[in-house]
């Protein structure tokens, strides 16, 4: 068994497709497919299952995955760590941003008086993202992941709803699910991870909002609010340095919700310095936010 017939396999379970694999690998369809069927000879089991052009990963397959993908691991962490003892170490840093995207100017100030010399990459994947090497992912959920390891919580904050200036609702003392029937909603695109975790409160609650704009802008959600035309459920903490002075956030009494940011990593991995101060400038810069017991603008500063 050759290593590069389990990088092979590693591509090829990771498109679940021959073509885009070969295509990924800068190889040739037909070689792909002799060498994988080589490596299921070796085994003596097939590691997955035809099913017309498509193959899927079947049990045998996903047993041998998990093995690989230790392996593979460990040689990737194991040239890093190399690098870094003869002081040549990637001084590059990967930041996928699925959460919390309003603080990036001063989340990158932090992150840059820190590691001053690094070339950082930031890009966002508003879909579920494995961590490269070299790479950090903000994100976040309605709870934290069960397993330890690869990951830190860095803040927990409710979920409220944002009332423009002279709605009525604000005028009440106890906001409840039954003052919101007929309500116009706004809300960012169904794919983004704050979308998903209102959908998780509310199928619990059996409540369906009348949600009539989608958008993937954070901001323009904001001055659609300001505008008037509809109500939001906001973070509390980290979007509020971007909320207009006319908003104002309330509690719904009968739906509480809270959602938490998580940094994770590639787990197991070795982490070369520059990503470890990345992390540690970014684990810094929201235990900052959380110490301020109010909310401002003054907390964001590093």
């Amino acid at each position: 068994m050759e290593l590069l017939q389990l990088q092979y396999f590693y591509q090829i379970a990771r498109e679940q497709n021959i073509s885009r694999a070969a295509e990924a690998l800068h190889i040739a369809q037909p070689s792909l497919s002799q060498t994988l069927k080589r490596l299921e000879g070796e085994l003596g089991v097939p590691l997955f299952d035809r099913c017309g052009k498509r193959i899927v990963l079947n049990s045998y397959g996903k047993i041998f995955l998990k093995y690989v993908e230790k392996i593979l691991n460990a040689l990737e962490s194991a040239s890093l760590e190399l690098q870094a003892a003869q002081g040549r170490d990637v001084r590059s840093v990967r930041l996928c941003v699925q959460s919390a995207s309003m603080l990036l100017p001063e989340l990158y100030r932090c992150i840059r008086e820190r590691e001053k010399d690094i070339s950082l990459y930031i890009f966002q994947n508003p879909r579920e993202h494995v961590p490269g090497a070299q790479e950090l992912i903000l994100s976040s959920s309605w709870e934290p992941p069960e397993e330890e390891g690869s990951w830190q919580l860095l803040l927990e904050e409710r979920i409220l709803l944002a009332l423009p200036a002279g709605h009525p609702l604000r005028e009440k003392e106890t906001l409840l699910l039954q003052d919101l029937e007929g309500e116009d909603f706004l809300s960012l695109s169904e794919s983004s991870f704050l979308t998903k975790i209102l959908y998780h409160y509310f199928a619990q609650k059996q409540f369906q909002p009348q949600v009539t704009t989608y958008m993937e802008n954070p901001d323009i959600l904001w001055k659609l609010l300001n505008a008037r035309a509809g109500l939001a459920f906001i973070p509390e903490i980290t979007w509020r340095p971007a909320m207009p002075k006319e908003i104002l956030l309330r509690p719904v009494q009968d739906l509480p919700m809270k959602r938490v940011l998580l940094l994770s990593w590639k787990p197991d991995s070795y982490l070369p310095p520059a990503v470890q101060g990345c992390r540690e400038a970014i684990a810094g810069y929201f235990t900052r936010i959380l110490r301020q017991s109010t909310p401002s603008a003054e907390a964001w500063q590093c």
